[in-house]
C-alpha cells in the first residue's frame, strides 16, 4: 500500500515537527512504503490530497491538529480512499473518540501500521466536510479565539480553556430557529453543537453517545443560562456530565439547519467558515479510516 503523510510541521506549536522524524523512522522500520508532503500555507493540505488521490495513493495520512485533518478529509472526502491521522496538534480531539493521543505518536504510528479500517461517517456544512464537530454560536467564537490569540499565549488545551474565560466576557446567548431533520424549534442559546465524534475544544465530551456510523449527528443545544451557570457547567462537560443539566438538550438528526438574526459564527472542526443560516448534513459517502 502506498501512502502518502501529510505533515503540518508548525502545528502544535511546532511540536508536530519534531515528532515527524519519529514517525518517518517508525515507517521505515515498519516497511511501509510511504511519501511525506509538506504543508506551507492555509488549505495546502487539501491541495497535497487530492494531488495524492490523483497520483493513486491508497491511502493518505494526517499530521497535525484537528485544523489538518479537517483540510486533508475535505481533499479525500467521496474518493474510496483510506484516511489515517497521526494527532500532532494543540487540541487533538478527533482522535480521542478512540483513545488516539498526541502524548503517544507510536501508538497512533501502529494503527496504521496495522491497517485496520473502519467506516465511518463524514458530516458537510455548505461545501465543506467535516469529521469531528460542527456548531454555531460560543464555541465558533471560542475556536476563532484559541486559533489566534489563545495559540499565541498558551500550549495544548490551555488554549481553549483560556479563550472559553476570555469569550465569556464578551458573549451573549443569540436567539435561533433549528431544524431537526424538518422539525423546528427556537431557542436562545449560548451554541448549537453538530456532533459527528465526541469532543471538541480540547477535550470537552460534548456528545458521550456520538457513534460515528450509525448516519446520526449528536446535536447538543445549550440554552440561555447566566455567565456564572455557564462557568459551572464547563467542567462538567469535560466528562460528558452536562448532558443531565437542565439548560442542555440532547437530540440526534442526520439533517440540522440552524439560523438567526444576529450574526452567529459557524465552525467545522475548529475552523470558522462564515456565519449562520447553515445546513448540517451526514455526507451520502462513508470514509474509510485507520482505527484501532
Amino acid at each position: 500500500m502506498r501512502i502518502a503523510l501529510i505533515v503540518n510541521k508548525i502545528a502544535g506549536n511546532g511540536g508536530c515537527g519534531q515528532k515527524y522524524l519519529g514517525v518517518a523512522n517508525y515507517f521505515q522500520s515498519a516497511g511501509i512504503n510511504f511519501t511525506p508532503m509538506f504543508t506551507e500555507k492555509p488549505g495546502h493540505a487539501t491541495e497535497l490530497a487530492r494531488q495524492a488521490v490523483q497520483s493513486g495513493y491508497e491511502a493518505v495520512v494526517s499530521m497535525g491538529g484537528d485544523g489538518t485533518l479537517n483540510e486533508v478529509v475535505n481533499g479525500v472526502a467521496g474518493s474510496g480512499v483510506i484516511l489515517g491521522f497521526i494527532p500532532a496538534g494543540s487540541g487533538n480531539d478527533f482522535g480521542r473518540t478512540f483513545g488516539v493521543s498526541s502524548r503517544d505518536t507510536v501508538g497512533a504510528c501502529q494503527v496504521i501500521a496495522r491497517a485496520k479500517v473502519q467506516e465511518i461517517n463524514i458530516g458537510r456544512v455548505g461545501e465543506r466536510h467535516f469529521i469531528n464537530i460542527a456548531g454555531a454560536g460560543f464555541d465558533a467564537e471560542v475556536g476563532l479565539t484559541a486559533n489566534t490569540w489563545g495559540k499565541r499565549y498558551f500550549r495544548g488545551y490551555m488554549a481553549y480553556v483560556a479563550s472559553i474565560l476570555r469569550q465569556l466576557v464578551f458573549y451573549t446567548p443569540q436567539e435561533v430557529d433549528i431544524e431537526l431533520d424538518g422539525q423546528v424549534r427556537h431557542a436562545k442559546v449560548w451554541f448549537v453543537a453538530i456532533a459527528n465524534a465526541r469532543y471538541f475544544g480540547g477535550g470537552l465530551m460534548i456528545a458521550p453517545q456520538a457513534e460515528l456510523d450509525d448516519d446520526l449527528f449528536d446535536v447538543c443545544i445549550v440554552k440561555e443560562i447566566t455567565k456564572f451557570e455557564l462557568i459551572k457547567l464547563i467542567p462538567k462537560t469535560f466528562k460528558g456530565e452536562h448532558v443531565h443539566h437542565q439548560a442542555v438538550e440532547m437530540h440526534r438528526a442526520r439533517r440540522v439547519r440552524i439560523s438567526s438574526l444576529a450574526k452567529m459564527a459557524v465552525q467545522a472542526d475548529g475552523e470558522v467558515l462564515g456565519i449562520l443560516p447553515q445546513e448540517f448534513h451526514i455526507a451520502e459517502t462513508k470514509q474509510k479510516v485507520f482505527l484501532p
